[in-house]
């Protein structure tokens, strides 16, 4: 993943030196990270590196980018695929839809 940094590096994660981590290390440091937090963890999911492709495609549909928008940028060619499997009903997107029907007037 790349992002703008004050690093060297043009990637978000780096170690000391400002290399790239290697993904089976990140994704070890993630699952001991999640352990260390006990019953505040995350429960009943693999954790890993691919949950934050899972967190930017929802995040994407919550911002109302243009379903063929997203599946441009993370390489999808099939809608279906973007919408069934990578988006997730965000807390935000549950309290808009609350927000809304209250709003109605009725």
């Amino acid at each position: 993943m790349k992002c703008k940094s004050s690093l060297t590096s043009n990637y978000i994660f780096v170690g000391k030196t400002g290399k790239l981590i290697q993904v089976n290390s990140l994704n070890r440091s993630l699952k001991t990270m999640n352990a260390n937090l006990g019953k505040y963890g995350i429960k009943n999911k693999q954790l890993s590196s691919h949950i934050f492709r899972h967190s930017h495609i929802s995040l994407l549909a919550e911002l109302n980018v243009p379903i063929k928008a997203i599946m441009a940028r993370v390489g999808h060619s099939d809608e279906k695929t973007t919408l069934e499997i990578y988006t997730h009903v965000t807390k935000k997107q549950k309290t808009d839809i609350v927000e809304k029907l209250n709003n109605i007037g009725l």
